[in-house]
């Protein structure tokens, strides 16, 4: 097993799938996750990282085409790096300000010291494999947390 492989079996788990979630809000999407996050262990003060998270959504929107969004925050808070993903039942407006409509949600949590910057290479290499229609398909389609682990482990980090 490589090491990609094996750094994307502590950052990605099926805790942290979320799948066909019936919201149409940002707030509740980030609290979902980082409540499991805090549950999981991943971080210690969920305030503080939902701060974060909302600091760097203010900046400018994560929404970035093909209706995905990668919000993302480095606190101290952060115990270990992770990253979660939602899909939600259906399309919804990430902000208020962006038309930009979403379904495919990845947040990203880093501790603030990250040395190895994964969620900016995550974010690379995610954004690469979503050019590919099939490999999108795939995320808004699979059936179960196990296919999509599968699907999301195949990206490397």
């Amino acid at each position: 097993m490589g090491n990609s492989q094996k750094m994307n079996e502590h950052v990605l788990s099926k805790e942290l799938i979320f799948l066909d979630v019936d919201t149409s809000s940002q707030e509740e999407i980030i609290q979902l996750v980082v409540n499991q996050a805090h549950t999981d262990g991943y971080i210690s003060n969920k305030e503080a990282f939902n701060a974060a998270v909302k600091k760097r959504e203010e900046e400018v929107s994560t929404a970035i085409g093909y209706s995905i969004a990668i919000p993302h925050g480095k606190s101290d808070s952060v115990n270990y790096p992770f990253i979660a993903f939602v899909r939600t039942a259906n399309k919804m407006r990430w902000t208020e300000k962006n038309e930009e409509l979403v379904q495919l949600i990845f947040l990203i949590g880093v501790p603030k010291e990250s040395e190895n910057n994964l969620h900016l290479r995550f974010i690379s290499q995610l954004s690469k494999r979503l050019l590919d229609e099939n490999f999108r398909s795939q995320l808004l389609n699979g059936a179960n947390k196990p296919e999509i682990l599968e699907k999301l482990n195949s990206i490397e980090i």
